[in-house]
């Protein structure tokens, strides 16, 4: 009777996990993001931030990052822009799009430290690629940039999935020490 808790627990995690993604940012409406450049989103697993721009595909040429309407691009400068989350995430995949130059990207810890990455240093003169997957435990923050151009052409990115730890996993972890306590 034991082992069935068990395996029940093992099936929700695998179900939850199918979903391929808890959040999805593409700019173009409130619900998902099309405010992030002058206010937080606020999910219901915390609040994301960003420090960059959204730019309507319509207005500048070859930043389309595989989307229709808004993306999240980068400022003209020299700084990389960022996605900045106050829970923890396991993997983040995206399109991205560059102005005839490099692309990279990677994701950090809460203390800084880069837990994965990715770079093109060519983009096909703009056109959209991807989607890029990117993953680490305890995934905080994603950054991205020009890589050739030092940041003074767009660097674009849209049609984010965002997943974030089961909340199953947790489930799971309690079923065990019930198990545990139930065998005493």
């Amino acid at each position: 009777m034991n082992m069935r808790y068990v395996v029940m627990g093992i099936a929700l995690v695998s179900a939850y996990s199918a979903n391929g993604y808890d959040l999805y940012l593409d700019g173009d409406t409130p619900e998902t993001g099309s405010y992030l450049d002058t206010s937080p989103l606020l999910t219901t697993f915390g609040t994301i931030l960003f420090d960059g721009e959204l730019t309507a595909v319509s207005d500048v040429d070859q930043i389309a990052a595989g989307a229709e309407g808004n993306v999240f691009d980068i400022f003209w400068s020299m700084t990389p822009v960022s996605l900045i989350f106050d829970f923890d995430i396991e993997s983040i995949s995206f399109n991205y799009g560059g102005n005839s130059g490099g692309f990279w990207a990677e994701v950090r810890d809460e203390n800084g430290i880069v837990l994965d990455s990715f770079l093109q240093t060519d983009t096909g003169d703009g056109f959209p690629a991807g989607p890029v997957s990117l993953s680490g435990l305890g995934i905080r923050s994603l950054f991205w940039n020009d890589e050739n151009d030092g940041g003074l052409t767009h660097a674009a990115i849209d049609n984010v999935e965002i997943v974030v730890p089961a909340p199953a996993s947790i489930s799971l972890l309690m079923m065990g020490s019930f198990v545990i306590r139930r065998r005493r």
